[in-house]
């Protein structure tokens, strides 16, 4: 019988992608990798090395190397939200603003759409910066007066009491 050398599998790259992301959300829906860099910046440095031998992992689709790297990636992941929490670092994936009964919540990382539904309640709008800027863009007469004046900011005025700066 001749033996004939089989290549291994090609790894199922989606799935593959969706234990990193999986693995990522703990992280991500809580803080940015800004956040990690001021706790800790060596750290950071490591997460984003391994996060590069991953993608080089991807893009080369050798299903050892896909393995190991996408196995070392979520084992960062973890290892970077347990430091986060450790430290007890306030979230900073969202900003989180409420007017007149409406509560919105602004940021990029999908991943903090749940999170901050968990501590703040359904009713809570979730937008991105762009979307913010298109909606700021479309008010002509804020991007007016920003034009003019850069440094102004809208602030509540209820009468007999001190101005409320939105912030």
């Amino acid at each position: 019988m001749t033996g004939v050398a089989c290549a291994p599998a090609a790894p199922d790259i989606g799935a593959v992608m969706r234990r990193v992301s999986d693995a990522a959300a703990p992280f991500e829906s809580r803080w940015t990798l800004t956040a990690l860099h001021r706790l800790d910046p060596e750290l950071h440095d490591r997460l984003l090395d391994q996060q590069s031998l991953y993608h080089q992992a991807l893009v080369t689709g050798e299903a050892d190397d896909v393995e190991e790297q996408s196995a070392a990636m979520c084992r960062g992941w973890a290892a970077v939200t347990r430091v986060m929490e450790a430290a007890a670092v306030p979230d900073d994936a969202y900003l989180l603003g409420f007017h007149a009964g409406t509560r919105v919540a602004i940021g990029e990382q999908k991943h903090a759409i749940a999170r901050v539904r968990e501590l703040h309640g359904t009713p809570v709008i979730w937008i991105t910066p762009d979307e913010v800027a298109a909606l700021v863009a479309g008010l002509e007469a804020i991007k007016t007066a920003k034009s003019l004046w850069p440094d102004a900011e809208t602030i509540r005025l209820y009468p007999n009491q001190a101005a409320q700066y939105d912030r």
